[in-house]
């Protein structure tokens, strides 16, 4: 993706894009009208706000993604409902799945919490200064 640098704070290179969307994705994020992109400089080049850079998007293995996002909602959900089945043997299903629910609650909170603590480094980096 192209685009001109607009502001730099520290290493974080903040670009205006030049094209309102990828054809592949028509991203909705993307196309919105004078929507910054932080980016990294990686070049190891000097830039200033006015030049036109070129980026790419780090690519983060799907593999990986999953298991960060959608496998600890299902350990909690699975948790939840085991544990009630457990302390409470007695307890019907209905119960057994709002123990579940809560579980996935409580596990979706926790990856959000952690995702904030430590963001992932998949900022798009400029690869070529035009």
């Amino acid at each position: 993706m192209k685009g001109r640098i607009y502001n730099i704070e520290g290493k974080t290179v903040f670009i205006l894009p030049e094209q309102v969307g990828c054809f592949g994705c028509m991203s909705q994020k993307c196309s919105r009208k004078f929507q910054l992109v932080a980016t990294e400089n990686r070049t190891g080049r000097e830039v200033s706000p006015g030049q036109i850079v070129e980026t790419e998007i780090a690519k983060n293995p799907l593999m990986k993604q999953m298991c960060l996002s959608l496998l600890p909602l299902l350990v909690g959900f699975t948790v939840g409902f085991m544990l009630t089945s457990i302390f409470f043997p007695l307890s019907r299903d209905g119960a057994k799945a709002a123990a579940g629910v809560a579980g996935l609650c409580v596990a979706g909170f926790a990856v959000y919490a952690l995702r904030k603590r430590f963001p992932s480094n998949g900022y798009p980096h400029i690869i070529k200064i035009l």
